[in-house]
C-alpha cells in the first residue's frame, strides 16, 4: 500500500470524497482519511520542528491508517464532523480541549507544505455573500441590484421600486437550527412590499432583483477546469425552482453545457480572487442568453448529484490532488 502522500479530511459517511478515494487509489496514488470527529481522541499527533529545519517532521496516527507528515504533498479539506472531546470532560473543559485540538492539529496541518484544496480560511472568506458579490462585479460577471439591509421601510421601498421585475429575498447562511439541533432550509423566495414586516430590522437581511429565468446553470470549478450542467423544469417560468431550483430536485432534468468565454474568464477570475482550487458556483440564465451570479459561490459545495458530469469532475479532483 503505497505511503499517503493525499490526506482527506471528512467525516466517515461522505459518498462524494467515496468517489475520489477510489479514484486515487485506482491510480495507486496513496491516500489517508481523517475526521476532526476523531481529533483528539481518536488521532495521536506527534510533530517535531527542530532546529535548523523549516518544516514539521512527526506523523498522525489515525484509527485506520498513519500519516508521515513529511510524504503529505495535498489536503482535501471536505466536510468534517466536529472535534470531539472526551465525554467526561465538563463544559469549560470541553471548550478549551476543542479549541486547542483545533488550533494544534488544524494549525499544523494549515503550517505543511502540502497543496489545499481549500484552505478553511479562504472557504470562510468566500462564504460571505457581500464579498462575493462585490468580487463578481469586479471580476465583470452580471450581478442584480442587491439591498443589504435591516431597515423594513427601506426594504419596502426596494420592492416597490422593482415592482415590474419583482424582488426576491436570499438568506446569507444556510438558514437556523432547530431546538433539536436540525437545520431548518431556508429558500430564496419572491417578496412584496405587503410581506415585508417590522421584523425585518432584527437582522440584516439580503434582497435582490429578481431575473426571469430561463434555465439555471451550476458550474463546477476544478482549478482551470469548469463542468457545467443546464437545470431546466417543465413548468420553469411559474415554478418555485424559477427562483430556488433546489425546492424541486424530483421534477429537474440535467444537461452538461457550454459556458461562455468571456463567463469562464470571469467565473474563474472570481475563484482566484478568494484562493479557490474549487468552487460550485449557481448561475441564472434570463430569456436573452445573459447569465447572472447572485451570490452563491459554494466554496465546498456538492456536485455527486450532477450525474452526467460526475466521472469528469472525480477525475479533475484526483487530478489536481495527485499532482500536489
Amino acid at each position: 500500500m503505497p505511503t499517503p502522500s493525499v490526506l482527506v479530511i471528512t467525516r466517515d459517511q461522505d459518498t462524494t470524497a467515496d468517489l475520489v478515494v477510489a479514484e486515487l487509489a485506482h491510480r495507486e496514488v496513496g491516500v489517508a482519511r481523517m475526521d476532526l470527529a476523531e481529533v483528539p481522541e481518536r488521532v495521536k499527533q506527534i510533530a517535531y520542528l527542530v532546529p535548523g529545519r523549516s518544516h514539521w517532521t512527526g506523523a498522525l496516527r489515525g484509527p485506520v491508517r498513519d500519516v508521515d507528515l513529511a510524504a503529505v504533498r495535498a489536503i482535501w479539506y471536505r466536510k468534517p464532523g466536529p472535534v470531539a472531546p472526551h465525554p467526561d470532560l465538563n463544559a469549560t473543559e470541553r471548550q478549551w480541549v476543542t479549541a486547542e485540538a483545533q488550533m494544534g492539529f488544524g494549525g499544523l496541518l494549515t503550517a505543511l507544505p502540502a497543496r489545499w484544496i481549500d484552505r478553511p480560511e479562504n472557504r470562510t472568506r468566500a462564504n460571505q455573500k457581500p464579498a462575493q458579490l462585490t468580487a463578481a462585479t469586479t471580476a465583470g460577471l452580471n450581478v442584480p441590484e442587491t439591498l443589504l439591509t435591516n431597515d423594513a421601510d427601506q426594504a419596502r421601498d426596494f420592492c416597490r421600486a422593482h415592482a415590474r421585475t419583482g424582488v426576491v429575498y436570499k438568506p446569507l447562511t444556510g438558514g437556523p437550527s432547530s431546538e433539536a439541533g436540525k437545520r431548518v432550509a431556508l429558500r430564496t423566495q419572491i417578496v412584496t412590499p405587503d410581506q415585508i414586516t417590522d421584523g425585518v430590522a432584527r437582522t440584516v437581511h439580503l434582497f435582490q432583483v429578481r431575473i426571469p429565468c430561463a434555465y439555471a446553470v451550476r458550474v463546477t470549478i476544478v482549478g482551470h477546469r469548469l463542468f457545467a450542467a443546464r437545470i431546466d423544469h417543465p413548468d420553469v417560468d411559474d415554478a418555485p425552482q424559477a427562483v430556488d431550483w433546489r425546492a424541486a430536485h424530483d421534477h429537474l432534468t440535467y444537461t452538461p453545457v457550454e459556458v461562455p468565454a468571456d463567463v469562464a474568464t470571469r467565473v474563474l477570475a472570481l475563484a482566484r480572487e478568494f484562493g479557490l482550487t474549487y468552487a460550485a458556483p449557481d448561475f441564472v440564465v434570463d430569456h436573452d442568453g445573459h447569465w447572472w451570479f447572485h451570490g452563491d459561490l459554494n466554496p465546498n459545495g456538492q456536485w455527486a448529484w450532477i450525474e452526467p458530469l460526475r466521472p469528469h469532475i472525480t477525475r479533475a479532483l484526483a487530478d489536481e490532488l495527485a499532482n500536489g
